[in-house]
Order: C-alpha cells, then structure tokens, then sequence
C-alpha cells in the first residue's frame, strides 16, 4: 500500500480513484479495509501524515459561540481525561479532533458500546426521532466492528448477567427505573491496556488497489454543472501546494463538525452548499453532554465497587471485560418524556495504590522506587486479593482510591438551532471556519436529574451506601448545571428518509447528489448516550457492502484489482 505525501508530489497532479475517502480515521480506514482487494480503486486522503504533528492542529480551530460556557460559580466538569491524557481536558471545545493516520483513536480511551433498541425509534416526545435501520439489522455490522476493534460480543444489558464468569450481584434495583448497562474497551491485539490505535490499521492495509495520499487537505467538493455529482476535490499540501482528485465516488469521512463545514464551504454550484438547499447541514448539532451526579464517602468506595467494576466474559480463548453501570429505563423515558442517558462508576486511585506501584516496579519506573517498594512490601494479602478476583473471578481489580462517584453520559432531544455554519474568518487554506452553537435543552437537564435521584433511591431501598448528590441536582439549581463536551459532536448531517430533516440517505448518500456518502457520527439520526465509535465502525461496515455491490456491478469493472499504482497520478491536462 503506496503512502504518498503531496508535499513531495508535483504541483497541479491529478489523482484518479473510484472512491476517495476523505479523512484517514477509524471510520475512512475501516472503509477502505473493507474494500482492500476488491475492484474498487481506493484512495484515502489524510490532512496530516503517518505521525502526530501538533502544527497541523492548527486546522482544527473553531469559532464556539454556545455551550459549554463559563458561568459565575459553576465549576466544569471537564472531560475526566488522566493519567498520560490529561491534556485532552484543556483541548477547546469541538477542536479535540486528530489530522493524522488513525484519527481519533490516537487520543480516546478505547470505551465502546452499541446503541439502544430505543434509541431507534420513532419517539412521539422526541420530533426529530428515528433511525431507517432497526437495531438488530445492524447487528451483523455491529459484529464485525467488534471483531476489528478488538472486543467481545455485542452485549450491553442484562443479558450479559448469563454470559459473565462471575456476574455482579442482582442488587433487587426497580426495572421501571433503571436498566444494567455495560461498556467493553477496545484494546490493541498485542499490548493489553493500550487502547486500539488504528495507525496500525492503516500499516496493515496492504492491498493492490488502496492508496494514502497524505498532507493533503481537501478544501472544496466540486460539482458538475447539474449538481448531480461529484466532479473533482480540491487538495491543498501545508505549504500550499495544489492538487486535484477526480473520484466516481466520495465518502466524508472527516468528523461530525468538518462534513458538515466541507458541505457547507464547497459553493462553487450550489451557492448554500452540497446537500444544503433545504438548509439541514449542520443542524441538530449534539454531543454527549458530561456532568458528575453523585459521590461516595471514602469508607464506602469498596462496599459500591464490589457491584459496579469489570466483569469478564470468555470468548475465543480470552478474557473480555465489562463495566457495569446503569441507565435509565425506557419505561421512564417514555413516561416523563425523557432522553436516555447512562452514570458509570469512576475511582480515582490513591497514590498508595498497590496495584499502580506494582505496575510501574514492573515497567522499570524509578520515579516512585522507594515509595513504591513500601507499598508493595506492605500489601501482599491486598495484592494476593486482587490477583485472585482477577485470574480465578474474572473481576475487575481491587484498587485503594480516595474517590468513587458516578458520572454520566446524556443523549440530546434534537434541536434545529443547535448547529455548525461557517464564520467570517479564515483558516490558512482560505476555507472559512465552522461556527459552533451547541445548544444543552431542558430535557436533557430533566433526565440526568432523573437518573441522579433514581439512583439515589434505589441505593437507599436496596441498603447500599448512599451517596451525596452533586449540589446543583440537590438543590435543584439548573442554572447552575455544568456539563462539557466529550468530543463526540453527530447528526450535523442526518440519516433519514424526509431530505426536510435530514441530509443523506439510508445509504448514507447525499440526497440529490448521485455518488457522495458520507460517513461517520454526523450521520447518526439521534446521538444515544454510548460512546459513538462502534456504532460508526458498524455503520462504516454497512457503508462499505453498499459501495462495493454498487461499483463492481458496473459494466466497465475489471475482472480482477487493477494496481492503482500505474494510473493513480494523472498529469495536469490530461
């Protein structure tokens, strides 16, 4: 698989493909994994290069003109990133985004999970609600998404307590108000812990009709006269070098904010932008608003995390593990009007922690050696605890914190005014700048608060320590709600049938725009409150399957890859 940087490429070149992918991420990458091979012509263009450039960051700047503010006596809760990514808390809102091969898995943790049946649905409280797929003809995608990320079967719910080595306890918690809901964490084939980096997926992509054209940022879509289709890209180099690609297909792949920015900008036939005469993109902007609910006293950290930890699961000869959490029920939602949303437990670990001292003895860190020697030294029934609950429970280890408490992830009820447009100022490739009004609504305030008492009362009812709710939601002070992005910005470009509220197609295809798919959380009709990449990973999968049936049924195809090697790069002209 050919890398080619178009720093190094002649000016004005002319590349050809039958499908160009914009953005080398998770959702480009696993789009063109799944074409590998075929008779597709592929070529994934990438704003950055093989390796992480902070200078190339730059493009990510926004103009954020709504949530999340700064209020007078409202503390953030920031994105709850430590250890080695804390500095992904002080990243500006919408520009924690990555230009470089692998995307954002550079930078996440590796937390996934899929969506909800009723996340699906048609929901009479929620207008703009619907997905054109149910959950369960997605859940083959949904599979092979898991497969490549490296996690375990597609279980979220209740359903796993059957499935679990060592389940958590059945606490009698009331079903009308909460549901189990579990999350799984990708994690590289080779190296447990270290999350899923699919930088690697792109050097395993070796096939002969895929290519990389790195450094090149697309900034313009051209159509033909008609508006019909896609007619060429504009690539610009960082040194301003100029390049064109004249695709059959496109797929966006480039993220919830920059599809809709790229749509929007390109206006050379469409003076509103591609897809936009009936102005959609960028509406419906959401994210998953972050806030803390409730916290433990010190004493009762480990009488909680006994039932709220990882819990393992054997499949194909390993050990997968869950989270345990909980979500709040349907019958509520449906009930109270409400947007479903899940609280995950959060320990911070003591810096006396025996199993983080055992840890960096291992890995050769002095840092700590004599301190960390004591507390080892101090600790072997603790250590010998742990190891058993591990290796023989399939537990979750056991870990000293000085903190328990749960935070939460809430889905949006969509909202028009809530949305990506472009600013007046100029990035340095002269495309404008997206203008970011993310809007929090009432209902979503209404359902963390719900989640938050529901499982105050539950606690209480079912004799477990009870917690203390965070101030704002014990004194009902909504003014005084702190929430913060979580870099999951969707549904600027929305799947759906009705092109009144939506932007593409159940094939992800731009609604009067023959051969232009975009790809990725943008897309997603509704947010959910799951971490979004295995749902996009699914969605890509499904993606893919559509444009290979639809490309190799074409007359003109080869019988087998042709390499893309010899006719990639077209002089200027031709």
């Amino acid at each position: 698989m050919p890398i080619r940087d178009l720093r190094s490429t002649p000016s004005d070149a002319e590349f050809r493909a039958d499908v160009a992918i914009i953005g080398g991420g998770p959702v480009g990458l696993t789009i063109a994994r799944e074409l590998a091979g075929s008779r597709c012509r592929v070529l994934i263009i990438e704003s950055g290069g093989a390796d992480f450039e902070a200078e190339r960051q730059a493009l990510n700047a926004v103009e954020n003109i709504g949530e999340p503010m700064t209020r007078e006596g409202v503390e953030s809760p920031g994105r709850g990133y430590n250890g080695s990514l804390a500095w992904l808390n002080d990243i500006a809102p919408f520009e924690l985004r990555n230009r470089v091969l692998g995307g954002s898995t550079h930078t996440w943790i590796g937390k996934c999970a899929s969506f909800d049946d009723i996340d699906f649905e048609r929901r009479s409280w929620l207008p703009v609600s619907g997905w054109p797929m149910t959950r369960e003809s997605l859940g083959p995608a949904l599979d092979r998404a898991a497969r490549l990320l490296n996690i375990g079967p597609n279980f979220y719910d209740e359903q796993l307590f059957e499935l679990l080595h060592s389940p958590p306890d059945d606490l009698g918690l009331d079903r009308d108000l909460l549901h189990p809901f579990f999350w799984q964490f990708s994690h590289e084939r080779n190296r447990r812990g270290e999350p899923m980096r699919f930088a690697h997926v792109a050097a395993e992509l070796v096939a002969p009709n895929i290519d990389i054209l790195t450094h090149a940022t697309v900034t313009q879509v051209h159509l033909d006269p008609d508006g019909r289709r896609v007619a060429s890209l504009d690539v610009r180099s960082p040194e301003g070098g100029r390049a064109s690609v004249r695709p059959e297909a496109v797929v966006l792949c480039a993220g919830g904010i920059e599809n809709a920015r790229l749509l929007l900008a390109s206006r050379s036939v469409m003076p509103s932008g591609i897809g936009n005469s009936r102005d959609v993109v960028g509406r419906y902007l959401a994210d998953h608003p972050r806030s803390t609910l409730l916290r433990f006293d010190r004493a009762d950290i480990d009488a909680v995390a006994r039932h709220f930890n990882f819990y393992g699961l054997a499949d194909q000869g390993r050990t997968q593990f869950y989270l345990h959490g909980l979500r709040l029920s349907p019958t509520v939602q449906r009930q109270e009007g409400l947007v479903n949303c899940a609280a995950y437990p959060v320990q911070v670990h003591a810096v006396t922690d025996p199993w983080a001292a055992l840890k960096r003895l291992m890995r050769g860190d002095r840092t700590r050696l004599a301190r960390d020697l004591a507390v080892v030294a101090r600790s072997p029934a603790f250590l010998a605890k742990g190891t058993y609950r591990r290796m023989v429970q399939k537990r979750g280890m056991m870990h000293r914190s000085d903190e328990l408490r749960f935070d939460v992830m809430v889905e949006q009820k969509l909202d028009a005014e809530s949305r990506v447009t472009l600013s007046d100022k100029l990035d340095r490739n002269g495309v404008p700048l997206p203008r970011v009004d993310w809007k929090i609504g009432s209902t979503e305030v209404a359902s963390v608060k719900r989640l938050a008492r529901a499982l105050v009362s539950e606690f209480g009812r079912n004799a477990l320590p009870q917690p203390h709710l965070v101030d704002w939601i014990a004194w009902d002070e909504d003014a005084k709600a702190a929430f913060t992005d979580m870099a999951h910005p969707s549904c600027t470009t929305r799947m759906g049938n009705d092109p009144a509220i939506s932007v593409v197609d159940a094939n992800a295809m731009v609604h009067g725009v023959e051969g232009l798919f975009v790809a990725g959380s943008s897309v997603f009709p509704t947010p959910g409150h799951a971490n979004p990449t295995l749902m996009t990973l699914g969605l890509a999968m499904r993606l893919a399957d559509h444009l290979k049936s639809r490309l190799e049924s074409r007359p003109t195809a080869t019988a087998t890859p042709r390499v893309v090697t010899q006719d990639l790069v077209v002089p200027a002209g031709r």
